[in-house]
């Protein structure tokens, strides 16, 4: 039997057109929003599936929203697939987090908004946590694409980095490494990539179109 000591959480959404990438309309249309969407999103499901496969003591959960489970596995084939729970997006991070950290020692949460995340990247990441709580992968935007946590981290503390933050502000990381001091918790910062979110990020997109 396999022990799994660690848990790559992916956050994502299901790619209704009109319901995701709203940022990038109208520059965009709803469909061509949603291809988007669909090409970063797999993009991150591969880059982990391959670094699954090298690391036997990873497990890997899709946390969606948007879909049913059905719909999710019509989409993305056979995953392990969580509903996200809660109230905005901060609460379901949290909670997301919360129950990852029952069953492995040291949890990544990420976003499907990134085009330059790689295995390398991930490794870091859980090399990281081995002298930190918690590890943060900065965006462009001010924002963060990765979040890893270690499992010494309590519930409470867990949901005090997610709590009235304004998500999508260009504020998010500097607010989150306030409560991070505030909590005395240690943490590090992986490398800054962007985020494709408005239309001026898809330059970085599209100089990674070419691969997908």
């Amino acid at each position: 039997m396999v022990t799994f000591t660690h848990t790559i959480l992916l956050f994502t959404r299901y790619p209704q057109p009109g319901r995701c990438k709203t940022r990038l309309l109208p520059k965009l249309s709803a469909e061509e929003a949603a291809e988007i969407h669909r090409r970063l999103v797999s993009h991150s499901d591969t880059t982990i599936s391959n670094y699954l496969t090298q690391h036997n003591d990873t497990t890997y959960h899709i946390c969606y929203t948007g879909a049913s489970d059905k719909q999710m596995k019509h989409w993305l084939g056979q995953r392990k697939f969580v509903k996200q729970q809660g109230k905005n997006l901060g609460e379901r991070m949290a909670n997301a987090l919360k129950t990852a950290r029952l069953s492995c020692d040291k949890c990544l949460l990420m976003g499907s908004d990134c085009p330059d995340i790689s295995g390398e990247l991930l490794q870091d990441a859980f090399l990281a946590l081995q002298t930190n709580d918690i590890v943060l992968g900065p965006a462009h935007d001010g924002g963060y694409y990765l979040i890893g946590i270690n499992k010494t981290l309590l519930p409470k503390q867990i949901e005090q980095l997610f709590s009235d933050i304004l998500w999508g502000k260009s504020n998010v990381l500097a607010k989150t490494l306030e409560r991070i001091k505030k909590l005395q918790l240690s943490f590090q910062l992986l490398q800054k990539l962007h985020d494709i979110d408005t239309p001026d990020d898809l330059q970085y997109f599209n100089h990674h179109s070419h691969s997908e």
